[in-house]
């Protein structure tokens, strides 16, 4: 009986869903269907980007100080957000598998404390450009177990599809709200295999008619194919393939001009930001990314293949040299380097 129940809860979800497809409130529905399938105390949508900071999406409600901490630089220190920057990997994660020691972690500490989160669960649907919305729920106390992680993994391919349909469904209406994958309006436009656009955002025309810098970087990725192209004023053009079931486009490619957002968490060359990196020889480099990361030394000293004296060693050479006295101040003055222009 309850599994009839929950089928039949299941089923009108989806209706709600398939008659929002294209609206401003679908990924509400599509948080109701997730919702409904394990329990929680939170449901959100989470906009991680390759390019950009992490967007909250939903719920719409005014950030608190600890939401504000999180989007302004917490952020670099998410599993979530450095697992799509370091592999794009759409599917179904719980946070306490990513990370086993998350619980020592300065972002546990200092963040998800703070929240009232324990465990997470975050649901990547396929990507539009660099970015996947995500769906994401919460739960204050104790972990998410491993049935019902089978059940979310279960709806993942309802999820996605619906998503496909919904980008399908408002790009073909031409338009794309402030609430649909994409974020805020921002310069981007869809071009078919043949080159042909397809669509295009008010802001890409207006940047691609007064930047001839953008007009030339156009005819690169034409040739070359999906790339990044770097422009003046730390911007970058973007070429990413868009799926072959992807329905205005099939095969084509999603072209993008963002902000170069490479400065912030653990994705550049070094991982560290370069006021950081200028002081510390490349294994301090090395020791003082494991650290923030959450890594105690024995960690630190098994994966860099040191002893832990010597591990130590490295530490205090790092707190000399960016004048600290702690791992707490060694956060700091990371946020201090990427918030510094």
């Amino acid at each position: 009986m309850a599994a009839q129940s929950n089928g039949a809860t299941l089923s009108l979800l989806t209706a709600r869903a398939i008659d929002r497809l294209g609206a401003a409130d679908f990924y509400d529905c599509l948080l109701a269907i997730l919702g409904a399938a394990v329990p929680h105390d939170l449901a959100a949508m989470v906009r991680y980007s390759r390019a950009t900071t992490p967007d909250l999406i939903l719920p719409r409600i005014e950030p608190t100080t600890s939401m504000m901490a999180y989007y302004e630089h917490f952020y670099a220190f998410d599993p979530f957000y450095n697992h799509w920057m370091q592999s794009g990997e759409i599917g179904v994660f719980r946070l306490r598998e990513m990370d086993t020691r998350i619980g020592r972690s300065l972002y546990a500490r200092e963040f998800l404390t703070a929240m009232s989160i324990y465990d997470e669960i975050a649901v990547f649907l396929p990507p539009f450009g660099n970015a996947s919305p995500t769906l994401i729920l919460d739960r204050a106390k104790g972990a998410f177990t491993a049935a019902e992680m089978r059940r979310v993994r279960e709806i993942f391919p309802l999820l996605a599809a619906l998503h496909r349909r919904h980008i399908s469904a408002f790009i073909a209406a031409g338009s794309v709200t402030e609430r649909s994958p994409i974020g805020q309006p921002r310069p981007l436009r869809l071009v078919d295999h043949q080159g042909v656009t397809v669509f295009e955002t008010q802001s890409w025309a207006e940047v691609t008619g007064r930047d001839p810098a953008v007009a030339d970087a156009l005819a690169v990725i034409a040739a070359r194919g999906p790339c990044v192209i770097d422009l003046p004023g730390r911007m970058s053009l973007r070429r990413t393939q868009l799926p072959a079931d992807f329905g205005p486009a099939p095969r084509g490619y999603c072209d993008e001009v963002t902000t170069d957002g490479t400065a912030h968490g653990f994705g550049g060359e070094s991982g560290l930001p370069p006021q950081m990196v200028d002081l510390l020889s490349e294994r301090e480099q090395q020791v003082a990314l494991k650290m923030l990361q959450g890594y105690p030394v024995i960690e630190i000293a098994r994966k860099l293949g040191l002893s832990r004296g010597t591990v130590k060693n490295y530490r205090l050479s790092i707190y000399r040299k960016l004048d600290i006295t702690s791992e707490r101040e060694l956060f700091g003055e990371y946020i201090a380097a990427i918030r510094t222009p």
